[in-house]
């Protein structure tokens, strides 16, 4: 063989083998660099938040080659196990505990999840609260006053997606949830409030909006003074007896009363000037018996003091607002 026809032979030669490299290259299998998402299906890595394999283009780890012709042939592909299974191939179980949500239940990850993009995190179809109404009723959470984490659409904020051990798929008990924002200590005190010492938060409060201040469950004042109604104070009547500032004088419907005196009606029932509960009475926890709080805000930088001291059958009251009063239910007490 002459040098020329051995030059053209190897020339030949390494053109048939860069010719079957290139076949090679074209048709490997995904999951290798050169696989699904930088070849064909470049639309599937175009948002913020990716699913790992596709990312990594290691899309074999889900789809699984049948040794049919891709993309000539239907069926070249198979999951490697269908619906929450697939999932659990690599995430841990997520309904394994008492409260399971019912799209976590029924195995139907993507109600939520998109497999392969999002532009939202853990690929969610949608962002806060506005995926939660794409089967909630958002029409329900539009109250005047709203609960913070609501108005932030944040409803993850007291609610697992998943699952949890309690009701509603909480991340917490009664007013151990509350504590996970709120500061522990308004339950603290010589004297608390029966629903706060029963964790019963929402006895009061609705947690996700309501109509009245503070998202109470029903009306209570928010000014200072006001003309005494009794739905003005629905929200404490709902528990306490409605009658409790109606009577002058009586011997049953109120503990705070000098003798027959009912001194509610006397602070309360006023046509202008009556006070709201909150004046001497703090609604979680006090250090005083009786809810009475140490100090009365409201007078701009002066915060009235009070000094309560509880007996068996009355007790002592020295306050900024008035001289030392006494009252005893059993033998009235004569007050300077």
């Amino acid at each position: 063989m002459t040098a020329s026809s051995l030059f053209l032979s190897v020339s030949a030669a390494a053109f048939w083998l860069l010719l079957t490299g290139g076949v090679a290259a074209a048709t490997s299998l995904p999951g290798v660099p050169d696989g699904c998402g930088t070849r064909c299906h470049k639309s599937k890595v175009r948002e913020a938040f990716v699913h790992g394999p596709v990312g990594s283009d290691d899309c074999i780890s889900c789809h699984n080659p049948t040794g049919l012709e891709h993309p000539k042939q239907r069926g070249a592909f198979r999951l490697v196990a269908e619906g929450a299974k697939l999932c659990s191939v690599c995430h841990e179980g997520k309904a394994d505990k008492k409260v399971v949500h019912p799209p976590v239940a029924k195995g139907a990850c993507l109600d939520c999840h998109d497999v392969h993009q999002s532009p939202y995190r853990m690929q969610l179809k949608a962002d806060g609260a506005a995926l939660c109404f794409g089967c909630h009723d958002a029409e329900k959470f539009k109250a005047s006053h709203r609960h913070a984490p609501v108005a932030e659409g944040s409803c993850l904020g007291c609610h697992d997606p998943h699952q949890s051990d309690n009701r509603a798929l909480l991340k917490g008990s009664g007013a151990g949830l509350c504590f996970i924002c709120h500061d522990k200590k308004m339950a603290e005190g010589v004297s608390i409030h029966g629903p706060v010492a029963e964790g019963g938060c929402t006895d009061c409060h609705a947690p996700h909006g309501s109509p009245f201040y503070k998202i109470l469950k029903n009306a209570f004042p928010e000014q200072f003074y006001l003309p005494y109604a009794q739905e003005n104070f629905a929200l404490c009547f709902d528990c306490h007896t409605k009658d409790l500032a109606q009577d002058k004088r009586t011997d049953t419907i109120t503990g705070f009363r000098n003798g027959d005196r009912n001194l509610h009606n006397l602070h309360i029932n006023k046509p202008d000037k009556g006070r709201s509960c909150k004046t001497c009475h703090d609604p979680h926890a006090a250090l005083q018996p009786r809810l009475i709080k140490e100090r009365i805000p409201g007078f701009g930088t002066w915060e009235i003091p009070i000094r309560y001291t509880k007996t068996d059958t009355g007790g002592t009251c020295v306050a900024g607002c008035h001289k030392p009063k006494s009252y005893d239910r059993l033998r009235a007490v004569r007050n300077p």
